[in-house]
């Protein structure tokens, strides 16, 4: 995910970079930490005690909008630094809970309201306060509909830099997704059901 995010932010800032593989976003910020790597990427909530103590400075996150600490630093978003990067955020690490689509239109909806109900907890939202974690519930054609986004983004990065990649990159039109920039007039793809969740 964060050489994902990487290639994404040196593609529209037109720089290149050098990767160095790390086996996730601690380790990458704990080399960035002791001096091993000039730039270290993560996750905010990887970086955020250590920004906070003054450890490591942030150079951009990928959310649509600034984070103030409540020190009074900010980590701005890359849409402050490189404003053409508006149109694709928030891009970034998400959490997911599926379910296949043939279970019971009855026990789905009953899986979504739990979910919801959840996600929107008062000790949820805290802790998600705390590591500076956006909220952005999506269920039904809303969640199809950003999973299907972030597809056309990752196979449209991943063609540009697939000399990076280490392995064979099947293209958009293999998978049956359109690139990114086409991807309102292509939603809903031809044949496309919703599930069957209200609300």
């Amino acid at each position: 995910m964060w050489h994902e995010l990487a290639l994404i932010v040196a593609n529209i800032a037109g720089i290149e970079l050098k990767y160095v593989p790390y086996k996730g976003g601690k380790p990458a910020t704990l080399a960035g930490l002791q001096g091993e790597t000039d730039i270290a990427g993560g996750g905010v909530h990887e970086h955020i005690d250590l920004v906070r103590a003054g450890e490591l400075r942030n150079i951009c996150q990928t959310s649509a909008e600034d984070i103030k600490l409540e020190n009074g630093a900010v980590m701005p978003s890359i849409a402050t630094v490189l404003p053409e990067s508006r149109k694709i955020l928030p891009v970034g690490a998400t959490y997911n809970f599926m379910v296949r689509r043939d279970i019971p239109a009855d026990v789905m909806q009953a899986l979504a309201d739990g979910f919801k109900a959840a996600a929107s907890s008062d000790g949820f939202m805290a802790m998600l306060k705390s590591k500076h974690f956006q909220s952005d519930i999506k269920i039904g054609e809303a969640a199809d509909r950003e999973g299907a986004l972030m597809e056309s983004i990752t196979v449209d990065i991943f063609n540009r830099f697939s000399d990076q990649i280490g392995a064979k990159v099947k293209t958009a039109e293999e998978l049956g997704l359109p690139k990114p920039e086409d991807f309102d007039a292509w939603w809903p793809p031809q044949g496309y059901k919703p599930p069957p969740i209200k609300g």
